[in-house]
């Protein structure tokens, strides 16, 4: 009895983590703090909008690189950047997008349907420590150091040298203030690519005759592929807009940034919630054959007939519950998420058929 009160404390406790937490995951953290500023200057009683703070956190991103521009005498030439600037507009809807499927989606989704079926409180203790790191303000900060000035460099220096000349200071501070938003999402990238592996080792209540029509299954199935229906679909626009580009490959070198995770994500997926099926059905495979086994060690010869009817339902039952499927994965499903990879790829090639000629033909 006190390890189920323990049990359900420790849930309650995690969902409740869970429901402040999300104010502070990357980048409501920071919306939020924009909202706080804007409430204490016009002396609101309460936050604006998410959607006003994050409106008024990009005037700020661009201002200064604007302002830049102006008192350098490069506003006059930014016709030439055009395509930086329209992708610098769509870059900063990447942690827009992030914010809508961390908020709206997998949050609300493990606190509503994940952490009740988790059957152990040193699963909820490892659980707890994950969800810690994802929304760590100081880890978040560290990797977008590491990976977002690296990337910026990239840019700067390869656009300079595919164009022959600087950038400016303006479209730089611009590009730098928007980089390091921009690969905000991809530490949810990350740590989203451990959560499966994460759970395959927990204890989860399963209806282990049939772990595919289990609750928790299904309900993570649907988590899982609304967030890669996120990713993919904000990589579809970032990749509509890169194809633009007249270099060939920085934009197979974008298609590959943006297609990449999501092809990892969902084999990662599939992979773990396939370990959690298997090990559920041998769970009770086990066990009926233990009970089999027991019923076995009589001398059958000798046994009722009640008995060897007994070993008959036992073996039909561990042969049914065997013959069930092992992943939610079919032949059509993962022809359709390649289908839904192929076409934006098929569209740049065709759009730029020529620089893809020129490149394999000089």
């Amino acid at each position: 009895m006190n390890a189920d009160n323990n049990l359900l404390a420790k849930q309650r406790e995690l969902k409740d983590t869970i429901t402040k937490g999300v104010e502070n995951t990357i980048p409501a953290y920071f919306f939020n703090l924009v909202g706080n500023a804007l409430a204490k200057i016009f002396r609101l009683t309460k936050r604006p909008h998410w959607v006003v703070n994050a409106v008024v956190l990009g005037v700020l991103i661009f201002l200064p690189g604007f302002l830049i521009s102006i008192l350098t005498g490069e506003i006059y030439e930014w016709e030439l950047h055009l395509f930086y600037l329209g992708l610098g507009l769509v870059a900063y809807f990447s942690p827009i997008v992030s914010y809508l499927n961390v908020v709206y989606n997998v949050l609300p989704g493990i606190r509503d349907h994940i952490v009740d079926s988790i059957q152990s409180v040193e699963d909820l203790n490892r659980f707890s420590v994950w969800l810690s790191s994802f929304w760590s303000v100081r880890k978040w900060m560290v990797f977008n150091i590491c990976f977002g000035i690296p990337l910026l460099i990239v840019e700067i220096v390869g656009e300079t040298l595919g164009s022959g000349k600087f950038m400016g200071f303006g479209i730089s501070t611009i590009a730098l203030m928007v980089t390091l938003l921009f690969v905000s999402p991809f530490y949810v990238i990350y740590k989203m690519l451990t959560l499966p592996p994460l759970l395959s080792n927990f204890r989860l209540n399963l209806y282990e005759s049939d772990p595919v029509n289990s609750e928790v299954i299904q309900q993570l199935v649907y988590i899982l592929n609304i967030y890669i229906y996120y990713v993919a679909g904000y990589t579809e626009i970032i990749v509509a807009v890169i194809v633009l580009h007249p270099n060939m490959w920085i934009i197979w070198v974008n298609i590959l940034l943006g297609w990449l995770p999501t092809i990892t994500q969902f084999l990662v997926n599939q992979y773990a919630i396939r370990k959690i099926i298997i090990s559920a059905k041998w769970r009770n495979l086990n066990r009926i054959q233990e009970q089999i086994k027991d019923l076995q060690n009589v001398n059958l010869k000798e046994a009722p007939e009640a008995t060897i009817a007994r070993i008959n339902q036992l073996m039909d039952l561990h042969d049914r519950i065997g013959a069930k499927p092992n992943s939610i994965l079919s032949w059509s499903t993962g022809l359709s998420f390649l289908n839904q990879l192929m076409l934006p790829v098929l569209g740049s090639l065709l759009g730029n058929i020529d620089k893809l000629l020129k490149l394999i033909n000089p």
